[in-house]
């Protein structure tokens, strides 16, 4: 499980690096004002599609069938299922991207409350019309992605995400300087990104045999139970990433308030990335394939090792956010037209991020539970009680801490719906926890806080470097230091603290099976 973790991670690490020197060029041409808050509109819709219809509901209804299938009837059958639904998928996203693109703006109007009164919404509207058609590209690389998980094949669908910035730096770096049109420039990167995700997975879907001849659609009794289990996990996924959006739409009151969200957001996004993703896409084929075989104990073992290493690699993340998060965002931010006050809320911002940072990937841990049961009401139950928890909190929040507020409201909530999943896992007996996990997750937290301190009092005496203004490669360079300097403090304070040994590290680590 850790071995494909890994592989996972190691590419949505290489994506979000080069996602955090896209952003970078963004907040240098766009700086965090009324542009930039169009482009953050502007990629809002395609992206709310991506992580609701895409990786979010479908993948949880799609992946537990494809792989029963799999298991039972041999690739075969799974692909002449998955050949339906594709086709289905393929009619619905060209539907709802018609709908969006001809009522784009109210959309906008609705999703950002602040751009009417003054000038953003036209250029948004416009934008967000070239941007919108990504929603049909990812939600079928979602689909296909699916598809190669459930086989144990996780490099192509990672690899997919690397593409995506890929693009977006040839545009940034090539093209920008020659055009001076960088709100244009992105857009139609978004439209070419999606093109070159979908081949990457389809190519390595063909590769590995998958048949994927396409045929009409019809909604036949397949296609009705994969709608009734897809039913809530959709207002489930779409309720999380409308906390999000709720935040975003109210800091929009505030001109600069959403990009202050966006990029403090894209930083919060590398642990989930990295862990809370890695662990729900490789831990959902993998306790469906341990219900399959009649094995509960190894599917509730598989669970709890999952929250064991979700913790041993969020932690230390977390806690950097907390103790020096306008650090972070000044060093790798500031600079053009990005300057010091924005990367500084935008730290406030990302510091009360933070706090819910854990509770979004024990969550993502928490779900295939659920999913590989083929139960997504309970979850989908719980998340409607997280937002309206972030509803209730949002505005209140926001009156007294600006952006800030939003952020918190949101972390808030997604420690609501921990507890919620957590408890009911408990009530369904399905929460098998391994011997002495509360013991090494507490001690988990003492190596956490030990490293804490250490890299609070570093950036105390490494400050002039860190906070120098208009030397990006520097801070950079000082910031890189500074994290490998903490996780070989969290390393052996783990190690010193008895969570794991040397021997236990490389024995988890070790490679070995495809991936």
């Amino acid at each position: 499980m850790l071995r494909n973790m890994f592989t996972v991670g190691v590419l949505t690490l290489v994506s979000r690096v080069l996602g955090f020197v896209r952003d970078k060029l963004i907040a240098t041409h766009l700086g965090s004002g009324a542009m930039s808050d169009v482009w953050v509109a502007a990629f809002q819709l395609p992206n709310l599609f991506r992580r609701v219809f895409g990786e979010g509901a479908f993948n949880a209804a799609f992946v537990p069938m494809y792989s029963r299938r799999l298991e039972e009837g041999g690739e075969k059958e799974a692909d002449a299922f998955a050949r339906r639904t594709l086709s289905l998928m393929f009619m619905i996203l060209m539907g709802c991207f018609v709908f969006s693109f001809i009522f784009m703006e109210p959309i906008i109007k609705l999703t950002n409350l602040g751009f009417a009164t003054d000038g953003r919404l036209e250029p948004a509207v416009a934008a967000s019309r070239i941007t919108v058609v990504y929603l049909v590209f990812i939600c079928l690389v979602a689909g296909l992605s699916g598809i190669l998980n459930s086989r144990k094949i996780f490099g192509a669908p990672a690899f997919a995400y690397v593409v995506l910035n890929a693009v977006f730096l040839i545009g940034l770096v090539v093209i920008v300087p020659r055009t001076g049109e960088p709100l244009l420039v992105l857009c139609w990167s978004v439209v070419v990104a999606g093109v070159l995700q979908l081949a990457v997975v389809l190519i390595s879907c063909l590769r590995n045999g998958v048949d994927l001849r396409p045929r009409l659609p019809r909604f036949d009794d397949d296609a009705k139970r994969l709608s009734l289990l897809m039913a809530p996990g959709l207002v489930s996924a779409s309720v999380q990433q409308l906390n999000l959006m709720v935040g975003q739409t109210i800091a929009s009151l505030q001109v600069g308030g959403k990009t202050a969200i966006f990029y403090a957001d894209r930083i919060n996004q590398l642990p989930l990335g990295l862990i809370g993703m890695a662990a729900g896409v490789v831990l959902l084929p993998e306790i469906t394939r341990n219900l399959r075989g009649g094995d509960e104990a190894g599917a509730k073992r598989s669970l709890s090792q999952g929250l064991e290493l979700a913790l041993f690699l969020c932690l230390p993340a977390t806690i950097a956010m907390l103790v020096i998060p306008r650090e972070i965002m000044y060093a790798i931010f500031e600079g053009g037209k990005f300057e010091g006050e924005s990367a500084l809320l935008a730290g406030y911002v990302l510091a009360a991020f933070a706090i819910g940072t854990p509770a979004y990937i024990l969550a993502r841990v928490l779900q295939p539970g659920y999913f590989a049961r083929e139960d997504t009401r309970t979850p989908m139950r719980y998340t409607i009680i997280t937002a309206i928890t972030n509803m209730v909190l949002v505005y209140p929040l926001y009156l007294w801490l600006g952006p800030v507020g939003c952020a918190l409201a949101t972390s808030v909530a997604g420690w609501v719906n921990v507890g919620l999943l957590w408890f009911g896992l408990r009530g369904a007996g399905f929460m098998g926890l391994t011997g002495g996990f509360y013991s090494r997750v507490g001690r988990m937290f003492l190596a956490a806080a030990i490293m804490g301190f250490a890299v609070w009092a570093l950036a105390d005496v490494g400050e002039p470097i860190l906070m120098a203004q208009g030397r990006f490669f520097q801070r950079l360079g000082a910031m890189g230091l500074l994290v490998s300097v903490g996780l070989l403090i969290y390393l052996a304070a783990v190690i010193g603290t008895g969570v794991y040994s040397v021997a236990d590290l490389k024995r988890k680590f070790r490679r070995g099976n495809r991936t």
